[in-house]
């Protein structure tokens, strides 16, 4: 019987080259993951931002007095910014990066307010009619 050994010499190198594959492929798999993740949890927090937005317009309309509640979840690593010196504008956050700014019907009063993870707010119509309160419960 006759033995060949090309399969024992071409073994290591088969596997050297698929290592090496699947090496190369690791990082640029990583990088892709990453980026779905950041653009779905920026796709979340503008959902929520939208959704408190129009909530700030509906008990604005509602007239003087009118209160009522949200419970809202900011994605992970996302914030939310309204109140302070913009009183008109809602800003998203990711991170430290300025996503985008929307402009609120009415103005928040108060101090400059930071949302992040699960908030419940109450929001009320300022006495004059003239501005949202925004609190965090």
């Amino acid at each position: 019987m006759i033995r060949s050994r090309k399969g024992v010499i071409g073994l290591p190198v088969k596997l050297t080259v698929s290592f090496l594959i699947i090496a190369l492929m690791v990082p640029p798999m990583i990088s892709a993951a990453d980026e779905i993740r950041r653009d779905v949890s920026e796709t979340e927090a503008m959902a929520v931002a939208e959704d408190l937005a129009e909530r700030i317009s509906e008990v604005s309309s509602r007239g003087i007095g009118y209160s009522t509640h949200a419970d809202i979840t900011v994605p992970d690593g996302c914030r939310l910014v309204l109140g302070g010196d913009d009183p008109t504008g809602l800003r998203v956050f990711d991170g430290d990066r300025r996503m985008v700014r929307l402009i609120l019907a009415y103005p928040v009063s108060g101090n400059e307010l930071v949302l992040s993870g699960p908030v419940l707010l109450e929001l009320g119509n300022d006495p004059g009619g003239e501005s949202v309160t925004v609190k965090e419960i």
